[in-house]
């Protein structure tokens, strides 16, 4: 097949050393048709194909979608080649083993020869066979090493159960990686001998599949600087889980879903009707505690909520064994959990140092915290906004399962547009508040070195917390002064409110010098541009409605697109760039 020259295979063809992540949708969907649910392929674009190089996040389609792209250039069933070619002499038994001991019979039957692919998903991966099927199968066994899993609901998993017939095949176990609540309900729940046969090494079972169970928040004994608490899973890619929560257990109490927490958020309700259509918005916020937002009258007695928590399988919250990483440990919440992963490239130069890291975030089912009864994806945001400040984040891949006509109290732990246009929006604050941080750094060495030979007492280099210089040092203030006019004293009134909000929090500093050619302020860059500038947004999990009309993945993305631009026309835009995932597509980041 014939091969241009272009992307991370001609790279690699060149010379050169490419690098970056790439992420193939295998599956975009939440259900209900189960040949396209959740599952994606990930891999560290140097790693250039090698074998034991390719992270399966989630696996509810997966082999047979992998079958299905590459249908596109291979036909679904082709001749054994190699089969064909060792018996063309059709003159008998006698014959044949007469002629296998020839050189010229032997190289009669030559291997044929791999094809590479120049476009596509899979471009610049040589596939030994003439079939889709089984250029597939060996995709997977030989260059998918580890599954990480999200979270053990049927839609993210079943396609590698089911696949665990083609494992036999393999010289290693496929690693299935997932905090320590996935690998326990996977365990107990699926490969037990009766929903399916326990085919992993635990257990005395037939060991194709062996378990990673991963810190919560990262190992800290693991890595240093940016790659601090990674846990590396597969060639070139290293992950770090946060858990995340996913609706709430279906035993508990209907009246918890309509008691609102006393501090509830109200800019929730603020966001906008799309099209005239009956939209919900969010109504209620409850506590991490239930004991902070429940009255008494209705929270269990201690016998009955002792015998729900036993009722309760793996899958839910609750103190995990001795050993197991947790966050809070003494807390009974009757939520499902999910998680979050950052997955980052550990490429190494010619001389083993590391590269420059890209990082990509990818969601599992997931609720927005203004519902939750134990929100905690700010958690994941914390930790997400530095490294977009950074430019080290490039993409977020979260799901959006329904368009804005359903209604809070049947979302199922899921989001609709009006709740991930929220969950971003706290994210865009964070990373506003980190790039000022930033900034301030940046003003503070400038000083520094124009400064340096001269003393002064503001400019002392001692340094602060992780080798950065301390803050420059607050005004003497009157308490009662607004920040508008601290403000105003740096610079003349301006009539867009995004300049405003990021010098609300500045303290008044000397005049800078004047900034080199090219060279704009921070601050009012990422307000003009949006604080989340370059990150692509990419929707999964999306659940078809099986009705006429049109797809509500069409009505998703429309819906967070005008979400998005009644925020810009208030001076609040957000940024980023959305897509909606489909299977069969590639990005590369």
């Amino acid at each position: 097949m014939k091969e241009r020259n272009g992307g991370a295979a001609g790279a690699a063809r060149r010379g050169s050393r490419p690098s970056g992540i790439q992420v193939i949708c295998l599956g975009s969907s939440g259900g209900p048709s189960e040949d396209n649910v959740t599952g994606f392929l990930v891999r560290s674009v140097a790693s250039n194909w090698s074998k034991g190089s390719l992270l399966a996040v989630d696996a509810g389609s997966h082999l047979a979608a992998v079958t299905r792209i590459l249908q596109s250039d291979f036909p679904l069933v082709a001749p054994d080649i190699k089969a064909t070619n060792g018996n063309e002499n059709e003159d008998g038994p006698s014959s044949s083993a007469a002629d296998s001991d020839t050189p010229s019979s032997r190289s009669a039957s030559p291997v044929p020869p791999a094809t590479n692919l120049d476009h596509g998903p899979f471009a610049g991966l040589p596939f030994p066979h003439a079939s889709a099927r089984a250029n597939a199968a060996y995709l997977v066994r030989e260059h998918v090493a580890t599954y990480l899993i999200t979270h053990p609901h049927l839609d993210h998993l079943s396609g590698f159960a089911i696949n665990t017939a083609a494992f036999h095949n393999t010289s290693r176990p496929k690693r299935l990686a997932a905090l320590p609540f996935t690998v326990n309900a996977i365990k107990t729940h699926i490969f037990n001998d009766i929903i399916w046969p326990n085919l992993t090494d635990e257990d005395g079972g037939v060991g194709f599949v062996t378990f990673q169970r991963l810190h919560e928040g990262g190992n800290n004994m693991l890595g240093e600087g940016p790659g601090a608490g990674f846990i590396e899973v597969c060639d070139g890619l290293a992950v770090k889980a946060y858990r995340v929560t996913h609706g709430h257990c279906m035993k508990c109490p209907i009246g918890h879903q309509l008691l609102p927490a006393p501090g509830q958020r109200e800019k929730g309700n603020s966001v906008p009707n799309i099209n005239n259509e009956p939209l919900a918005t969010p109504q209620h916020h409850h506590n991490l505690n239930h004991s902070q937002s429940v009255p008494h009258s209705m929270t269990l007695s201690s016998s009955q909520s002792q015998q729900q928590q036993d009722r309760r399988g793996s899958l839910y919250s609750h103190p995990s064994a001795p050993g197991t990483p947790t966050v809070h440990p003494s807390e009974q919440q009757c939520v499902v959990d999910s998680t979050a992963y950052f997955i980052r490239t550990t490429d190494q130069d010619s001389s083993g140092t590391s590269q420059v890291s890209s990082e990509i975030l990818i969601f599992g089912d997931v609720e927005p915290d203004s519902l939750s009864f134990s929100p905690r994806t700010a958690t994941v945001w914390a930790e997400a906004a530095p490294k977009i400040a950074s430019g080290f984040l490039k993409a977020i891949f979260i799901e959006c399962s329904y368009d804005d006509r359903q209604r809070d109290e049947i979302l199922f732990g899921h989001l609709a547009p009006r709740h991930l246009i929220q969950e971003l929006g706290v994210l865009a604050e964070m990373v506003v508040e980190r790039k000022k941080e930033l900034a301030t750094v940046d003003r503070e060495r400038e000083q520094a070195r124009s400064n340096s030979g001269r003393k002064r007492k503001r400019t002392s280099l001692s340094l602060g917390s992780y080798g950065f210089p301390p803050p420059p040092p607050q005004p003497s203030t009157p308490t009662g002064e607004s920040k508008s006019k601290r403000s105003q004293s740096r610079r003349p009134a301006s009539p867009s409110s995004k300049d405003e909000v990021m010098g609300d929090s500045e303290a008044p500093l000397p005049v800078m010098p004047a900034p080199l050619p090219g060279e704009t302020s921070t601050a009012v860059n990422t307000m003009r541009e949006g604080p989340l500038k370059g990150i692509k947004v990419v929707v999964i999990h999306v659940k078809d409605t099986l009705s006429d009309g049109p797809l509500v993945e069409e009505s998703i993305l429309a819906q967070l697109q005008a979400h998005d631009a009644n925020l810009s026309s208030e001076g609040q835009g957000l940024g980023c760039e959305f897509a909606v995932s489909r299977s069969g597509d590639s990005y590369l980041f």
